[in-house]
């Protein structure tokens, strides 16, 4: 079981990003500048559920900017 940086829930190894590099692979420059993912270290690991949580953040954010 892993712990999640965000929320602290223990989770499967199958349930949880592994590091900041996997993030910045898969993600945009918006989502890596959330502040949360600015935390981590390359040892986090983070949740889906987060990961979720935050992409939804960030798409509201960029939704702002366009009004």
């Amino acid at each position: 079981m892993i712990k999640c940086f965000v929320c602290g829930k223990k989770k499967e190894d199958y349930e949880v990003w592994w590091n900041k590099l996997v993030i910045g692979i898969t993600y945009d420059s918006k989502f890596q500048n959330n502040d949360t993912v600015r935390r981590m270290t390359d040892k986090s690991m983070m949740c889906h559920a987060c990961i979720k949580t935050i992409e939804n953040i960030v798409r509201e954010d960029n939704s702002a900017d366009l009004v």
